[in-house]
C-alpha cells in the first residue's frame, strides 16, 4: 500500500472542494505532522477529525530529535517552513511519498530522494479507483484552478488530457 504524507496545501483544498471524504477512502495509508495540522484553520481540522479518530488519518507528533532533524534541514534551505521540513522528516520516517502543491518543497524533497505526488495524481487516484466519477473529477479540477487556488498553476497540457479522457469515461 502506499503512504503519503500530506502537506497543508492539499488538505485545504480538498476540504474547499470538498473532496476530503473521496480522498481518504483511497487505498492509501495517510500521514501528517501536528506542526502542519496546526496550520489548518479551526474548521478545517473538524472536517479532517473523524478520519483522525478512525485512524485512517495518522498524525505523527514531532519528537525532540525531529525537531533537531529539522532545525539542519533548514540550513540547507531556509526558505522552506518548518512545516516543510516536517513533511521532509515524516516521509523518511514513515518511508512515504509527499502529496504537496508547493514547487519548493517538491525540488527539495527530490534531492532527499523523497518521492513527490500532487493534485493531478491525486485526481487520478480518485478517477482510476472508482471513488470519483470523471463528471465530478472535470467539475472539481476546472474549480481548483479557477476558483479554489488560481495561483497553483497546474500544466495546461496535463489537465486537458485528463479532461478529454474523463469526458470518454
Amino acid at each position: 500500500m502506499i503512504v503519503v504524507v500530506n502537506d497543508a496545501n492539499i488538505l485545504i483544498d480538498l476540504v474547499k472542494l470538498e473532496l476530503y471524504a473521496i480522498f481518504f477512502d483511497l487505498p492509501l495509508v495517510f500521514y501528517t505532522t501536528d506542526i502542519i495540522l496546526e496550520e489548518l484553520h479551526f474548521e478545517q481540522k473538524e472536517y479532517l477529525t473523524p478520519f483522525i479518530e478512525k485512524g485512517t488519518f495518522k498524525i505523527l507528533n514531532l519528537s525532540p530529535d525531529d525537531l533537531i532533524e529539522i532545525n539542519e534541514l533548514q540550513k540547507e534551505k531556509p526558505q522552506l517552513s518548518i512545516q516543510d521540513f516536517s513533511a521532509v522528516v515524516c516521509s523518511k520516517k514513515v518511508n512515504g511519498a509527499i502529496i504537496t502543491s508547493d514547487n519548493n518543497l517538491r525540488k527539495f524533497a527530490i534531492t532527499k530522494n523523497i518521492l513527490v505526488l500532487g493534485y493531478l495524481w491525486v485526481f487520478d487516484q480518485m478517477v482510476e479507483s472508482g471513488k470519483s466519477n470523471p463528471k465530478i473529477a472535470i467539475h472539481k479540477l476546472v474549480e481548483l484552478n479557477t476558483k479554489i487556488n488560481i495561483r497553483l498553476n497546474l500544466p495546461p497540457v496535463e489537465c486537458d488530457i485528463r479532461i478529454k479522457r474523463w469526458q470518454e469515461d
